[in-house]
């Protein structure tokens, strides 16, 4: 008999893809949480294929940023994966498209207009791919205090999601928005020139800012044996403030560090409030993600930190509880510190792989 609690989180590179599971007896809820770019779609169902995963009991599309929700878009019209649920925030609900209309075409060719432009279209695709399969749950928009099997939504509130989806109705906090995705381009290039020439060391921001469309981000939790976790997404600094205040966050036994380790999302203070002892990241291994100063600072912490991308681009697994063994998977070694080894006391494993599974994605 099983009693426990999984979590998955697939190299999918500078995207996200993770299978949470609670074992009860000899039956386990699921919940796929992303589904990473559409490209990754074949290594997502190989991996549910490889774990005899034919059935979701629930999807969640955390953001519609196509490294998140495209490859969930793609698994949601593969009518052989069984699907029980599906949460998923429709932006439309909560917008005059014709403000946005005029919005995007004033800023047209922007960036932050494009990334708009395809997330609109993502979040009407997936939506009717789900209305089109027929689940048997109806769409649910999940907010703050929503209850997806055995998580719980921590955030965002319906305030704070309508709060930041009518800025893209807004020209003037559409520039702003614009403006600042491009200073914090520049702020990283020239943060990497200095660290990489050894005149400063990395180090984490006063006042991180990222888009509004990463603090939509849905963030959950869950409580299994005492023990928290908490999944973040993308969202930023704000999203997470808010979320620690509604929510009992501190000490954290795991948690899914935020945008792929960017520096636009986390604080020191956040950091030391959730004191993590293990610490996820969903990340391809370049100077932006994970950022070598956000790693530091969750090691500093007293977190242990594992990537999907070291010391090779691997699957990511952690479990507690009793739940069914794994012959093919090892321990990992943390983030930097790849002459250590973990030991048994430490749940997290990832996939060997060899010629029966052809690849390690």
């Amino acid at each position: 008999m099983y009693n426990g609690l999984e979590v998955d989180m697939l190299s999918v590179g500078d995207a996200d893809c993770l299978l949470v599971s609670r074992w009860y007896g000899y039956v386990a809820k699921r919940v796929l949480i992303d589904g990473g770019n559409a490209s990754d779609f074949a290594n997502v169902r190989a991996f549910l294929e490889r774990r005899n995963v034919s059935y979701l009991d629930a999807v969640v599309s955390t953001h519609m940023h196509d490294d998140h929700a495209a490859g969930l878009l793609t698994l949601v019209r593969d009518e052989s994966i069984g699907i029980g649920a599906a949460y998923v925030h429709i932006p439309q609900n909560h917008l005059q498209m014709a403000l946005v209309d005029r919005a995007l075409k004033i800023a047209a060719g922007a960036k932050e207009a494009e990334c708009l432009e395809k997330s609109l279209q993502t979040a009407k695709d997936l939506v009717g791919a789900l209305r089109s399969r027929r689940i048997p749950v109806p769409i649910v928009e999940p907010f703050k205090g929503t209850t997806i099997e055995f998580l719980t939504v921590a955030g965002p509130s319906r305030e704070y999601y309508e709060e930041l989806v009518r800025q893209f109705e807004d020209i003037d906090a559409f520039k702003t928005m614009s403006q600042r995705g491009l200073h914090n381009l520049i702020e990283d290039s020239v943060d990497d020139y200095f660290v990489k020439t050894g005149f400063i060391e990395a180090s984490l921001l006063d006042n991180p800012e990222t888009s509004a469309e990463n603090n939509s981000s849905i963030i959950m939790g869950t409580i299994f044996d005492g023990e928290k976790y908490l999944f973040t997404s993308d969202a930023g600094v704000p999203a997470l403030t808010l979320a620690t205040a509604a929510y009992d966050l501190t000490g954290c036994n795991w948690i899914q560090i935020p945008h792929h380790g960017s520096r636009h999302n986390i604080t020191a203070e956040l950091i030391e409030h959730l004191s993590p002892k293990t610490a996820f990241v969903s990340a391809a291994g370049n100077s932006k993600h994970p950022r070598r100063a956000v790693v530091n600072a969750f090691k500093e912490a007293g977190a242990q930190v594992f990537s999907t991308h070291y010391p090779e681009p691997t699957n990511l697994w952690n479990h507690r509880g009793v739940v069914p063994a794994r012959e093919e998977y090892g321990y990992v070694a943390p983030l930097y510190d790849k002459d250590k080894k973990a030991t048994e006391s430490d749940p997290t494993m990832i996939a060997i792989f060899n010629a029966l599974y052809g690849t390690t994605r």
